[in-house]
């Protein structure tokens, strides 16, 4: 199984591939299968997608809904009917990709549009369908441009359904470690996808020159990658702060520790073959939805954007694309240097702040 490529945070999954594949290529005529591998280069995201995965090295037989069933339970130390309905709901939409595009996190927080704004589909173009299962292949072909479009293959006010069954959840699961981090990770999803939205708004509102809404809805924007940032704090599995100090404690000596630190936040930024005003082919290629890096790298990145781009609504003039490169490599550079420090150990109640966040979905 291939499933990630350089720990990106998406939850993204087809467990019924999983639980079929191996068991069909292990029965196939003239099979010579001799076991089951994973070959991903991250993980640490998608906990059931690996832990299904393991599972099939010892399976001939799985019934996807009833395992899960059991998984909840071995998770969370319990199981209840709101949070079963929950993961039923993910079972049907996130972790059911069945439109065969290659996934690699191309939200705009974490990989944000290196391209004219007059390039980018309006709202409409791009998802005539927002909200409901739309094939990927077939938006592609519709419109073709510069702008990597995120990935969108399941029905988002489903997969919001399921959030609020989770947060319902909280007064009995709040205790579990487990369950904290799925919320908070399902929390991060949902919001994510609805900044893709709004960043959407944000051209529409550029191409109709309307300096008015493209400062309101780029303040709101970046607010919500503020909220975000306090919500994945909740949770020790996204903070930025271990990853950093985990390359600091390799070192023999201070030159080392720069060094090692300067490696940590380059590999998750933009690797450093970029000029002035030529962004590295592997920019965000190694993107984190982490507390921290949203804070002090990707808010600061779309601001800088924002910037700009109300600068030419402003003097009616075209996008100043090659300054915004220049700005926006200067500080990935200043930042990929900055020795700051961040937290190792979460904050914040994670049921309360995705109650509080849910409401502005």
């Amino acid at each position: 199984m291939l499933h990630n490529f350089a720990g990106n945070i998406e939850m993204y999954g087809i467990l019924d591939a999983i639980a079929s594949g191996p068991i069909e290529a292990l029965t196939s005529e003239n099979s010579t299968m001799v076991g089951v591998g994973m070959s991903m280069e991250g993980i640490e995201q998608n906990p059931i997608v690996y832990d299904l995965m393991s599972e099939m090295a010892f399976q001939h037989k799985k019934d996807v809904k009833a395992w899960i069933e059991l998984y909840i339970a071995r998770r969370y130390g319990r199981s209840s009917p709101l949070i079963r309905d929950a993961w039923n709901i993910l079972y049907h939409t996130v972790y059911n990709c069945t439109d065969e595009a290659y996934d690699k996190n191309r939200d705009v927080i974490v990989a944000f549009p290196d391209v004219n704004p007059s390039l980018i589909s309006s709202p409409l173009e791009m998802y005539p369908h927002y909200g409901k299962p739309t094939s990927r292949r077939a938006i592609l072909r519709e419109k073709k441009n510069a702008y990597e479009q995120p990935h969108l293959w399941y029905s988002t006010s489903e997969v919001i359904k399921a959030l609020e069954l989770f947060i319902a959840s909280g007064k009995e699961l709040s205790a579990s470690n487990t369950y904290g981090y799925d919320l908070v990770d399902l929390t991060r999803q949902s919001l994510a996808k609805y900044a893709n939205e709004l960043f959407l708004k944000i051209i529409d509102a550029y191409k109709f020159k309307d300096v008015d809404k493209v400062t309101s809805l780029s303040q709101k924007f970046l607010d919500l990658v503020e909220d975000m940032d306090t919500l994945l704090a909740c949770h020790d599995g996204f903070l930025l702060g271990p990853w950093l100090e985990s390359a600091k404690q390799l070192a023999q000596n201070e030159e080392e520790e720069k060094q090692f630190e300067w490696n940590a936040r380059t590999q998750i930024t933009m690797w450093f073959d970029n000029t002035e005003e030529e962004a590295s082919l592997l920019r965000d290629y190694g993107n984190k939805y982490w507390s921290g890096l949203l804070r002090d790298y990707y808010g600061p990145r779309a601001a800088v954007y924002f910037k700009i781009l109300i600068e030419s609504v402003e003097n009616g003039e075209d996008f100043r694309l090659h300054k915004w490169r220049r700005e926006w490599i200067k500080l990935t550079n200043n930042w990929q240097s900055s020795r700051k420090l961040f937290p190792v150990k979460s904050s914040g109640n994670a049921v309360s702040i995705s109650r509080s966040l849910y409401k502005s979905i």
